[in-house]
């Protein structure tokens, strides 16, 4: 069975953490565009609709009015990671359909380099 290739918008993903996901996800021939800052990465939804969006909970992005405007452009998966994510954000994230949060973004890896989790993560 062939994996199947996620297109991932990583919002401000420039921790050496996040580079190592990220050359994972490139060894697995996964597509990816990291944007480095809100107005990027508003540009890059216009541009190409990602199957997944991964926000660091602690950057400006996991603002309440940052994810609905998000989540207004974008219909697909949310993955949010940090270790500080706060109550308000969990509670928003909740209702928000769609959303993975996790403690680490190599938490998310397994799932988007599987065989059987990235086509759900795209399909989802």
């Amino acid at each position: 069975m062939k994996v199947g290739k996620l297109n991932t918008l990583f919002l401000n993903a420039t921790t050496s953490e996040s580079m190592v996901v990220i050359g994972e996800l490139e060894e697995h021939g996964h597509q990816f565009e990291v944007a480095n800052s809100f107005q990027a990465a508003l540009m890059s939804l216009e541009q190409k609709v990602p199957d997944l969006i991964v926000i660091d909970a602690s950057l400006e992005f996991s603002s309440t009015n940052a994810l609905m405007y998000i989540r207004n452009m974008f219909d697909g998966k949310i993955a949010v990671y940090g270790e500080r994510i706060s109550p308000a954000t969990s509670q928003l994230l909740s209702h928000l359909a769609r959303s993975i949060i996790v403690r680490s973004i190599s938490d998310l890896l397994p799932m988007m380099v599987s065989e059987t989790s990235a086509p759900a993560i795209a399909a989802a």
